[in-house]
């Protein structure tokens, strides 16, 4: 076992090779026993740790004592798990910790996110499209409007429909934003939520003028999946032409690609892999697997297709390992700690669709008259002319949903996507991470994301 994790320990006080303090194990530890090792998790720090199953015999008699306090530390293992938070002080609350820190998170945060469809319009014609669409964009009158709301607010996803179809709006749009910040001193992020079949070169100097530093480009399978999903609203293939714009950008712009995975396309999802490295961009592109859903009613004829999370939980880890050994970067399986899930229980978060209408989920754009929560105002403050709407949102609380209390990954999770229960009263676990679901199957693929990352993690893999 690696032990390069010690740091922490520096700080306990010791007499006479002593620990004077009383630890208990943490609520938010995973075991993985497996023939020729045991993982072992802490889902609140994220350290993950590779022991023999001999080292773990000895874990698991430090773990098991109902009282710490002096008992000689040995070998350095209890010092270890002490920096790795697998034990944690007596008397510290958990889920007490977690509970402030997610409302700190949501209601005591200075940054403002916003979410903005310019348009929503777009040029393809997805089967599980959630979006009710229409042919408008941002008028004058709104993009003034959204200039002055930014104003009163501060990082910016670009989405729609597709932006890339009002591109003159996220250009004039972004001018202003870059003015308000640099003259604030203040930092300015972008990314774009974009199909990519409008990405040549022009487009991608346009966003980078625009300070938008990533590009999310959705790819549905292979070739033959791809195209029967996702072609254009008049039945044209979009797929070749895609990757040869994200070859094309990939060296110029960063690049996250989603792979959206249902049961029409799982099986050929390999075809895609071998094709991103035989284009060259595998080191240049990051990809994570999304599945894929029959959000609302715009897209319920869709439903047979989708796989259930439990259900995708067994398939993401084995795509993850698949593509590493094609040479991808992986996103999707290596978990962030986070204080909260999604900023629409915040306060200081917003969609703004093409009418200037204010939402809190973009699976609500093009229902803002029903389901948004207000509007902007013409002197750019908000207007909540729903506040219904907008308590259900910031009513969410995972601490009060005891599922959530007790699962060991709610760290990684702070409750999951609120979004079936906000709008349709339904159950917590639509919401949940696909890690609760394969936990063994989770920690391997984790441990071979960190390896790939730090090139090769040993026994002790910390991110």
């Amino acid at each position: 076992m690696d032990t390069s994790a010690q740091g922490r320990a520096g700080s306990l006080s010791t007499q006479e090779g002593r620990v004077e303090r009383c630890f208990k194990p943490s609520r938010y530890n995973i075991f993985s026993e497996r023939p020729e090792y045991v993982w072992a998790f802490n889902a609140r720090s994220k350290a993950l740790v590779k022991f023999t199953h001999d080292e773990f015999r000895t874990i698991r008699h430090l773990l098991e004592q109902p009282g710490l306090s002096g008992v000689p530390d040995q070998d350095g293992m209890r010092r270890f798990l002490i920096a790795g938070q697998f034990l944690v002080a007596d008397d510290l609350d958990e889920l007490g910790l977690l509970k402030t820190k997610n409302n700190l998170a949501r209601f005591g945060a200075r940054g403002v996110g916003l979410i903005i469809a310019p348009t929503l319009r777009c040029n393809f014609n997805c089967g599980y499209c959630y979006v009710d669409l229409n042919a408008n964009k941002m008028t004058p009158e709104v993009r003034d409007r959204t200039k002055r709301f930014f104003e009163y607010k501060l990082s910016i996803t670009w989405t729609g429909g597709d932006p890339s179809l009002a591109l003159d709006v996220v250009c004039e749009l972004s001018e202003h934003f870059i003015s308000v910040c640099d003259h604030r001193q203040a930092q300015y992020a972008a990314m774009m939520i974009t199909n990519g079949y409008l990405l040549d070169a022009r487009m991608v100097q346009r966003v980078r003028e625009c300070r938008i530093g990533t590009l999310q480009i959705t790819i549905d399978g292979n070739r033959a999946a791809h195209n029967s999903s996702r072609s254009l609203a008049g039945g044209k293939p979009t797929y070749d032409r895609i990757m040869d714009n994200l070859a094309a950008a990939s060296e110029n712009i960063g690049i996250v690609v989603r792979m959206n995975i249902d049961r029409r396309n799982v099986d050929g999802i390999e075809d895609v892999f071998s094709d991103m490295r035989a284009r060259g961009v595998a080191q240049h592109v990051k990809v994570f697997f999304a599945c894929v859903e029959a959000t609302n009613e715009h897209c319920s004829s869709y439903a047979t297709n989708c796989f259930s999370m439990q259900e995708f939980a067994r398939v993401e880890p084995k795509l993850a390992k698949l593509a590493r050994d094609y040479g991808l970067r992986v996103g999707s399986d290596v978990p962030r700690l986070r204080h909260e899930f999604c900023g629409a229980n915040s306060t200081n978060y917003f969609v703004i669709d093409s009418k200037g209408q204010l939402l809190r989920c973009y699976n609500d754009l093009g229902t803002g008259d029903v389901n948004g929560i207000g509007y902007i105002g013409p002197d750019g403050r908000e207007v909540i002319d729903k506040p219904d709407n907008l308590f259900r949102w910031l009513s969410w609380d995972p601490f009060s949903i005891e599922e959530c209390r007790e699962c060991k990954v709610l760290p990684l999770c702070m409750g999951g996507c609120s979004y079936q229960r906000v709008r349709h009263g339904e159950g917590a676990e639509l919401g949940c991470i696909t890690a609760k679901f394969a936990l063994d199957e989770f920690l391997e693929s984790y441990g071979g994301t960190l390896a790939q990352s730090q090139a090769g993690c040993g026994d002790c893999s910390r991110m």
